[in-house]
């Protein structure tokens, strides 16, 4: 299930006006590769096209084919201040895309006998309450252990520019009982718990860990656990949009660690991206568990492996992560079957960075894009005019629970009253709406229309289960 707004939709003042300006000067001049025609001149129009219509002071992108780099530059600035561009040895924050390492971290201890999947968390944590210890760190990393995000808890918040010990974060969580394996809930506690069983097994901090086992041997050599204190060559700012550009506000980098503490450039996960293609870090057996979806214990799937969000892209299997929080929003999309993988790194908060990889993606493999798609026979019009309408009722922040699944409702429901009035109200009148795409499978069906507003026009991704209820819904930018 997925609802990704993540948009601004401010009109730029006069002073944004030239700044914005100023960032398609430098997308021309920055990250001197070699500049070519074809694929390469299509993702510097789409991404500099993005970046003005988005705000974003500055973009990272890499491409990886058959374990080989296609593409990988900076546009934009990485500081605004001292007009630094962006190039693609920049340094962002990874934000939860940094649980792919965590979770790698942890198959190299399977890897090495050190540990089992179906342990229990408390073989090696006898500090967590008694109902955590029967959670499997295979639970843990397919996010369905029940335990509560950390995140959620009081007064979270207010405490995000303090130090704090991943065990100081996680107990305000604790007095909660769970039932691990009844349902599949994203949790940052999950990882800072595989964090610490990481360190107990290995008798090495995280940080030290990872650059050990991990990154060097990658040559990963810009990335790192993140630290305010130290000096990080080529390091980002952060920003966000409120009446104008502002510098994003701080966080602790110890309030994200093993869930999303990693900082690093285009260049080096290109680097990652080849590890992946050539299992040369993992062997092929270990990263191909890591996306084998998880499973609940009635024996129904989750949408997530290991450190990776599963899905598939006009039937194309799809891995990877996004990541999204202050001053930073972040993808890196693997498409395993395809041997392509795409890494697209932006420092603004709401930069859509997940369709903008999915869309460069697109770009080299175009049986994944939209653009050619025409209107199809709609055997069910009256289906289409109710999608229609809750996309209507959206941007005005009306929305019908009834027509929703009840998982939906849970998880999908909220997240698009709060974000669609933002995300569809400013896109002005909806000028038409037509079916692209019909699927089916035993599920349900899932349906694909092209919607053309004042502003722009977006492909919409809606999945409805035998009962014709909505289970996703998801808009995607042409």
């Amino acid at each position: 299930m997925k609802w990704n707004p993540h948009a601004s939709w401010r009109r730029p003042g006069n002073a944004t006006g030239r700044f914005l300006k100023d960032v398609a000067l430098v997308a021309i001049f920055s990250s001197f590769t070699s500049v070519g025609a074809g694929q390469e001149a299509e993702v510097d129009t789409y991404v500099k096209a993005q970046m003005a219509a988005q705000h974003i002071p500055g973009v990272s992108v890499a491409v990886v084919r058959e374990a080989k780099q296609a593409l990988c530059k900076g546009y934009g600035y990485a500081n605004v201040e001292l007009s630094a561009p962006a190039t693609d040895k920049t340094v962002y924050e990874l934000q939860s895309v940094g649980k792919q390492f965590t979770a790698t971290a942890v198959m190299l201890l399977v890897e090495e006998g050190k540990l089992s999947l179906d342990d229990a968390v408390g073989k090696y944590l006898t500090e967590l309450p008694a109902s955590w210890r029967a959670v499997t760190i295979r639970r843990l990393l397919n996010h369905t252990s029940d335990i509560p995000d950390y995140i959620h808890a009081p007064g979270w918040k207010e405490t995000i520019r303090l130090d704090r010990t991943p065990l100081e974060l996680l107990k305000p969580v604790f007095p909660l009982e769970v039932a691990p394996g009844t349902k599949w809930k994203y949790s940052n506690s999950d990882y800072l718990v595989l964090g610490l069983i990481i360190e107990k097994i290995s008798g090495d901090s995280y940080a030290d860990f990872l650059a050990k086992r991990i990154l060097q041997p990658l040559g990963m050599t810009s990335t790192r656990i993140n630290s305010m204190t130290d000096v990080i060559a080529n390091r980002a700012d952060g920003y966000w949009w409120k009446d104008g550009l502002l510098k994003d506000e701080y966080v602790s980098p110890s309030q994200k660690w093993a869930a999303g503490g990693v900082v690093s450039s285009a260049a080096d996960l290109a680097k990652w991206a080849e590890s992946l293609e050539q299992a040369t870090l993992l062997k092929a057996t270990s990263l191909q568990t890591m996306l084998v979806p998880g499973r609940l214990a009635n024996g129904a799937e989750v949408p997530y492996g290991f450190a990776n969000e599963l899905d598939e892209d006009h039937g194309h299997k799809m891995a990877g992560h996004q990541g999204g929080g202050l001053g930073f929003n972040a993808t890196l999309l693997h498409y395993p079957a395809d041997h392509l993988e795409v890494v697209v790194l932006c420092n603004l908060r709401t930069a859509r960075s997940l369709p903008m990889a999915r869309h460069i993606a697109a770009i080299y493999l175009p049986e994944l894009s939209d653009a050619n798609k025409q209107g199809m026979e709609d055997k069910a019009p009256k289906t289409t005019a109710l999608l229609k309408q809750i996309i209507t009722e959206v941007g005005k922040g009306n929305l019908d629970d009834s027509l929703f699944s009840a998982e939906a409702r849970e998880k999908l429901v909220p997240s698009i009253r709060r974000a669609g009035p933002h995300f569809v109200g400013p896109l002005g009148e909806m000028r038409s709406f037509t079916l692209i795409e019909r699927t089916e499978d035993g599920d349900g069906q899932t349906l694909r229309y092209r919607s053309k507003f004042d502003s722009m026009s977006l492909i919409w991704t809606f999945k409805l289960n035998r009962a014709n209820k909505i289970t996703a819904m998801e808009p995607r930018p042409e």
